[in-house]
C-alpha cells in the first residue's frame, strides 16, 4: 500500500495497530439540520438536508509505519476510513480497489 501526502508518495512497510473509533455524531451537518441551524448552500427554504450515513458514525483507523520510497526515514501515520455498512471487523489495508481506498482514506495524525 501506499499514500501520498504533501505532494509525496509514501510507502506503507507495516500496520503497527489497528481499530474503529466513534466520530463525534452530534457535530454533523445532519444533526444541526435536523435543529434548524443548517440549510444546504443555496437552498433558503432548507428542503435540501444533509444525511447522517453508517460512515459518518464510525471509522477504520490504520497506525501505520511508512517512508517516502523503499529508503527514507520512517515515520508513523494514522489512516483512516469510513466504516462500511455490513462490516463487523476490522479490515485489511488492502481490502477496497485502488479507486475506491483513494477517495475514503484519510491522513489523521503524523509521528515522524
Amino acid at each position: 500500500m501506499q499514500f501520498v501526502w504533501r505532494g509525496r508518495l509514501y510507502v506503507v512497510h507495516e500496520v503497527l495497530s489497528r481499530w474503529r473509533e466513534r466520530s463525534a455524531w452530534w457535530e454533523h451537518a445532519a444533526v444541526a439540520a435536523v435543529h434548524g441551524e443548517a440549510t444546504e448552500a443555496g437552498d433558503p427554504g432548507g428542503r435540501a438536508r444533509p444525511v447522517l450515513e453508517i460512515g459518518d458514525l464510525e471509522r477504520e483507523v490504520f497506525r501505520v509505519e511508512a517512508s517516502v520510497g523503499h529508503s527514507g526515514g520512517a515515520g508513523v501515520y494514522d489512516l483512516a476510513r469510513p466504516v462500511r455498512p455490513g462490516t463487523a471487523a476490522v479490515s485489511e489495508v488492502g481490502g477496497t480497489s485502488s479507486s475506491e481506498a483513494s477517495e475514503d482514506w484519510q491522513l489523521l495524525r503524523v509521528s515522524d
